[in-house]
């Protein structure tokens, strides 16, 4: 381990504790209209990306059990953000799709995430964004090893 291991324990317990703070406070909430949180926000940007999908496919990539997955969807329904209908193909799936109120909310998250990004990476170079993308990808791989959800 480098000279900064603890700075780096210490900067990840604070991302973790702003990451607790936006779920239960709600995520980009001085910009954006509408409380979402850390569920809501993750599930928006699936359906936003993919269109239409189908129910299963959101426990898939969310990797959660299909009570929490169904629970943020009936609320993001509610919302008037999402839809669900009966998979014409198979009659046992919910296909989930946007309203366009919800596109407008997944528009203005992406813009938002957008920001986000060009402030973390806009005074780094190629070489740091790099370095970056593997410190990222090694904390993702550590808790794919050891949580992995089967």
């Amino acid at each position: 381990m480098a000279n900064y291991t603890r700075e780096i324990s210490h900067m990840l317990d604070r991302l973790y504790t702003k990451v607790l703070s936006q779920d239960k406070n709600g995520y980009y909430r001085k910009t954006m209209k509408t409380k979402l949180n850390l569920a809501e926000m993750l599930l928006l940007r699936h359906v936003g990306i993919e269109g239409e999908v189908k129910l299963n496919h959101l426990i898939k990539v969310l990797e959660v059990d299909r009570n929490f997955v169904t629970t943020t969807v009936n609320r993001l329904v509610g919302m008037k953000v999402l839809t669900k209908r009966p998979d014409t193909s198979d009659g046992r799936s919910q296909m989930v799709s946007m309203t366009p109120s919800g596109r407008e909310l997944y528009l203005a998250l992406a813009e938002e995430q957008r920001k986000e990004l060009a402030f973390i990476l806009d005074d780094v170079t190629i070489n740091e964004e790099k370095t970056i993308l593997k410190f990222i990808s090694k904390i993702v791989q550590f808790h794919t090893e050891k949580y992995e959800i089967k």
